[in-house]
């Protein structure tokens, strides 16, 4: 194969041709692709209603399961609706940390895989880690809570962790709260939860007067007897 190309000098701006031969080789299709795609963009872009209206006039109208979406998420991608809600989740992740970040918050992280629970009263997916039990973290809220133990509160705000969270929790819905994007704060409060929500409480007050909650000097302690009988 010869290819003839047009170069141009940037110096000296004169234009001249330079021929490449190229020799190759038989060409093999490693991967190929289907001449039908999974599904159709406007089939994966109408609405329940239009489907339920469709069926009403006697017409038939295509509707992608969410398995089908799913299984070709590149495809999915280009549904405006699917598009449009990744930009969404973006920009309140984006919010969320620039809120913080201003507001002399520290981003921290915490390890995924743990040697047992981390919250009680929550199932945990449990695995195996070269031959040693570990699970899938149910909370960041411990590492939360050590941070600030470990003195940043004195240079920071608090300490927030963006990140996924799993729970192995039965669900009988469609919906289940097996993994999500778990947006974690915690913060040392030096007297009470007044210093940082006075404005706030105030506006509550004003629709729905309160006696505002006050905190002892002096922590309570109940036994588990005494709160039973307590409350």
């Amino acid at each position: 194969m010869t290819v003839v190309c047009e170069l141009r000098d940037m110096i000296l701006k004169e234009l001249y041709s330079v021929v490449f031969i190229i020799q190759y080789y038989p060409i093999y299709c490693v991967s190929g692709t289907t001449n039908v795609l999974p599904f159709n963009i406007e089939d994966a872009a109408r609405s329940d209603v239009e489907i339920e209206k469709a069926s009403k006039d006697g017409k038939q109208a295509v509707r992608v399961n969410q398995d089908t979406r799913l299984n070709n998420w590149f495809l999915e991608l280009r549904v405006t609706a699917t598009y449009e809600t990744v930009r969404l989740v973006s920009h309140v992740l984006n919010s969320f940390r620039q809120f913080l970040l201003n507001d002399d918050f520290l981003k921290s992280s915490h390890q995924k895989i743990n040697a047992g629970a981390s919250e009680g009263g929550a199932s945990v997916f449990d695995l195996d880690y070269k031959n040693k039990h570990a699970c899938l973290a149910q909370s960041p809220q411990l590492h939360k809570q050590m941070v600030i133990n470990g003195g940043f509160s004195g240079n920071f705000s608090g300490v927030f962790l963006v990140g996924p969270v799993f729970r192995a929790e039965d669900s009988y819905t469609q919906r289940h709260l097996c993994e999500f994007t778990g947006l974690d704060v915690e913060m040392e409060i030096k007297r009470h939860y007044v210093e940082r929500c006075q404005q706030q409480l105030e506006a509550i007050g004003n629709q729905y007067p309160f006696k505002p909650l006050k905190y002892l000097r002096k922590t309570l302690r109940l036994t588990f007897e005494e709160g039973i009988q307590t409350f």
